[in-house]
């Protein structure tokens, strides 16, 4: 205390001098932060952001997704997902959402893992007041309709992806991953899925006959139908991964734009290849009573395989993955033969 009081009393102008030279600093100071109030305050905010760069606390809270709606914004990592469609997708990358539509539930590729997810119905404006009770905070849908998606929007971000978006079960797994956060976990199942096709074309390698073709046949609506595309009915697994040829006419079909064309019973042999898969063709007469039965080469040859429903519908990654094996065992060891 003593040396403060004698401080003071010994020079009264160096007060002055101080305080003339705390002004300079600090002036010098506002200079180099931009000399305002507004860019001090952003200087601040960056270097907090930086500083939690650096030590790896800063993570964003939301990205944006680019959907046939234009630019959405969804949580960097949601927690309550409704997959209208997807589910399987989500399963794949390790993520459980908390509703989907029952059938999707009930596939038999994922049923073993979808214990406690709550069935939302189907897709269409009945499934709001469900999805609205699951206080969702992203939502995932197949519909193109616009009135479901603006009533679904209003309860969480909503991403519109239909079914033709994404050309196969790799491209859709990957494009899952990077709006997640979990592209390492989508390049791992890419990884796994290429390696059971190739597997399995090596095992039906020899069997089938390089310029062999397969055509699949099944009953809608009472009429019969022929897959020519499209990634449902196991098409994608056979055309895309496993690399079957179409018969000529199917593959005019495909050149001309069509998933599917509608054919009668007199037409069957030119649209059947060297194999031919039915999937729920006995309705449409397709079945070993009917005469025209006998008259395909695929019957003479003891190459024709039956498809069931419930396991080839889905065109999921999982689905498509477990029919790749499954048809390479129909071919090879003449599993679900007629």
């Amino acid at each position: 205390m003593k040396r403060n009081k004698v401080g003071a009393h010994r020079a009264p102008g160096m007060l002055s001098a101080l305080l003339l030279a705390m002004a300079v600093l600090l002036a010098a100071c506002g200079g180099a932060g931009g000399g305002s109030g507004a860019s001090q305050e952003n200087a601040v905010e960056g270097q907090t952001a930086a500083t939690a760069a650096t030590s790896g606390e800063a993570k964003p809270s939301t990205r944006k997704v680019k959907t046939v709606n234009g630019e959405i914004e969804i949580p960097a990592e949601p927690k309550r997902i409704v997959a209208q469609g997807y589910l399987a997708t989500f399963l794949a990358l390790g993520i459980k959402p908390v509703g989907a539509p029952f059938w999707d539930i009930d596939s038999p590729h994922i049923k073993a893992q979808t214990e406690g997810i709550e069935d939302i119905g189907t897709i269409d404006a009945s499934s709001v007041e469900k999805i609205l009770a699951l206080n969702p905070d992203l939502i995932v849908t197949l519909s193109d309709d616009p009135k479901l998606y603006e009533q679904l929007s209003k309860i969480a971000p909503t991403l519109v992806f239909v079914h033709t978006t994404f050309k196969d079960s790799r491209e859709q797994i990957r494009t899952f991953g990077e709006i997640l956060g979990k592209e390492k976990e989508a390049e791992a199942w890419i990884a796994s899925f290429n390696e059971t096709v190739e597997k399995a074309k090596q095992r039906i390698k020899g069997v089938v006959g390089e310029n062999a073709t397969a055509a699949i046949m099944g009953d809608f609506d009472k009429q019969l139908v022929v897959y020519a595309d499209g990634l449902w009915r196991g098409a994608e697994a056979m055309y895309k991964h496993l690399g079957l040829k179409r018969p000529p006419l199917v593959q005019k079909s495909v050149d001309e734009g069509k998933e599917h064309v509608t054919i009668s019973l007199e037409q069957v042999n030119e649209f059947s290849g060297d194999y031919l898969f039915v999937e729920s063709g006995k309705q449409a007469g397709l079945d070993p009573s009917n005469p025209i039965w006998n008259t395909l080469d695929a019957v003479k040859n003891g190459r024709v395989y039956q498809m069931d429903t419930d396991y080839f519908w889905p065109y999921d990654p999982i689905a498509v993955k477990a029919q790749v094996d499954l048809i390479a065992d129909m071919l090879v060891e003449g599993k679900h033969q007629f």
